[in-house]
């Protein structure tokens, strides 16, 4: 008898019926030695997947995209900071208008202001 007569003949028998009592340990014995599920994993969006198998597969890249955050980490901590503007940015209000003026418009303001016009004249800013 070949191989392929053995396997039709064994193809041709009723399969066996098991009893209830053995599935049960079977499926039992399983469900224990199974490995415990693993944590579900976040799905990356798929630019994340492409750039990850990208920097993944070329080391190159990784490393120039390492350097380029090296580089902006020392910049933006060697870059002093005005304390004038941290006052400014710290009282910001962004609910009252700001006006962008130019400097002598701004000259003109204080002269306007130390020395205000009399009620009775017109007086016109320059």
């Amino acid at each position: 008898m070949n191989d392929d007569l053995l396997q039709q003949h064994l193809r041709e028998l009723p399969a066996p019926e098991l009893p209830d009592a053995w599935r049960a340990e079977i499926i039992s014995a399983a469900l224990r030695e199974a490995p415990a599920p693993a944590p579900s994993r976040p799905v990356w969006p798929p630019l994340l997947v492409a750039l990850r198998n990208l920097f993944a597969r070329n080391p190159f890249t990784a490393t120039a995209l390492a350097a380029l955050w090296v580089l902006i980490f020392l910049f933006k901590a060697g870059t002093p900071v005005d304390p004038a503007e941290k006052n400014l940015i710290a009282h910001f209000d962004p609910n009252r208008p700001v006006y962008l003026v130019s400097l002598q418009d701004e000259i003109d303001l204080a002269r306007f202001l130390q020395d205000p016009p009399d009620q009775g004249q017109a007086s016109q800013i320059p």
